[in-house]
């Protein structure tokens, strides 16, 4: 992984628990609109911390998806995968 994907791998984190500084905003947004992997990390990890929510809503119980749900999940994995 190159440094920048590195970095920008650690903002797409950050930018789930707080707001990017507007320098670090314009640094994700380019880099993101260059890279494809980088996308693909930063849909991942929104998708993770969607599921994740989803489950503490469910209290662990049965996860009931809206369809709508469930195919903006299959496409964002799919994306993620490249497949």
């Amino acid at each position: 992984m190159k440094h920048a994907c590195k970095e920008i791998s650690r903002l797409a984190s950050n930018s789930l628990d707080r707001k990017l500084k507007l320098w670090e905003k314009v640094k994700f947004h380019v880099h993101l609109a260059m890279c494809s992997n980088c996308r693909n990390c930063d849909n991942s990890m929104k998708l993770i911390r969607e599921a994740s929510e989803l489950i503490q809503k469910t209290k662990y119980g049965n996860i009931r998806l809206s369809n709508v749900q469930r195919e903006k999940m299959h496409r964002t994995l799919k994306e993620s995968t490249g497949g």
